[in-house]
């Protein structure tokens, strides 16, 4: 398993503090009907803003896809339709990291197998082209 795999994983295990946190506030709220309204309406707020500010952080600079499933995942702790989507996303985050993972091992081994023939010495920014 790789690295961000582990990551996510260890993301993914319930009993971290602010889960615990999020749980207990939830279940206190759950006998307060008005809190439990405003505790839905922020997060509601909070997760859409999010995502919308991903979005146009991919045409602007900034961190788009971050803040988008960043916002996914806050919209995850009231809405199923949130958490099953922001899962999907990260199945298919994984199959692609994967496939890079397998890529950039794949270029490794065929330049090692290649040999040195082709090693080219020196810093690049010193090196002069064939002409």
């Amino acid at each position: 398993m790789s690295s961000l795999e582990d990551e996510i994983a260890q993301g993914e295990e319930a009993g971290g503090r602010v889960q615990r946190a999020l749980l207990r506030f939830r279940l206190w709220t759950a006998h307060h009907p008005l809190l439990r309204l405003v505790h839905k309406t922020v997060v509601t707020i909070v997760g859409v803003v999010l995502v919308l500010l991903g979005v146009a952080m991919l045409v602007l600079p900034g961190p788009g896809w971050l803040a988008i499933f960043l916002g996914l995942g806050v919209l995850g702790t009231e809405f199923h339709w949130a958490r099953r989507l922001n899962q999907r996303a990260k199945r298919l985050v994984m199959r692609g990291w994967r496939w890079w993972l397998a890529r950039t091992a794949e270029s490794r081994h065929r330049r090692a197998l290649a040999g040195p023939a082709d090693l080219v010495l020196g810093p690049r920014h010193l090196r002069v082209p064939d002409a």
